[in-house]
């Protein structure tokens, strides 16, 4: 069991906020039945824990994107060729399961930071220009 002196809270974290930002915070801790420092630290830590998203948030945003490329990749198809044979649906699937995961951390990561979404990846899988 931890020591005493290493389980105290003894540092501390001041943020400003508008009285928007503050009503709003104040609802979402009120929501959970929280006061709001204890509410703020629990959600700092939260996304401290999980800078990437959730493993939930991963897996629902891979899917998500691994659909996206399949869908892209039957449209260029039928457009293109008129048909899709089983070779090159299951080549579609194969390759979008192969990056779907690493696809949804950059996108989730990102979207933490502030940054612009990454570029829309051809329908072949790949990054477009």
């Amino acid at each position: 069991m931890q020591d005493r002196a290493e389980r105290l809270r003894t540092r501390s974290i001041g943020v400003r906020v508008t009285e928007d930002d503050f009503a709003r915070l104040h609802a979402l801790a009120d929501a959970r039945g929280k006061v709001l420092g204890e509410w703020a630290r629990d959600a700092l830590l939260a996304l401290a824990q999980h800078p990437a998203g959730t493993a939930v948030e991963q897996a629902l945003l891979a899917e998500v994107l691994a659909l996206r490329t399949i869908v892209a990749n039957l449209i260029l198809a039928f457009t293109s060729d008129g048909r899709v044979a089983r070779e090159q649906m299951l080549s579609y699937i194969e390759r979008a399961d192969a990056t779907k995961l690493s696809r949804a951390i950059e996108v989730l990561e990102r979207i933490r930071s502030g940054a612009p979404p990454p570029a829309s990846p051809a329908p072949d899988g790949r990054a477009s220009p």
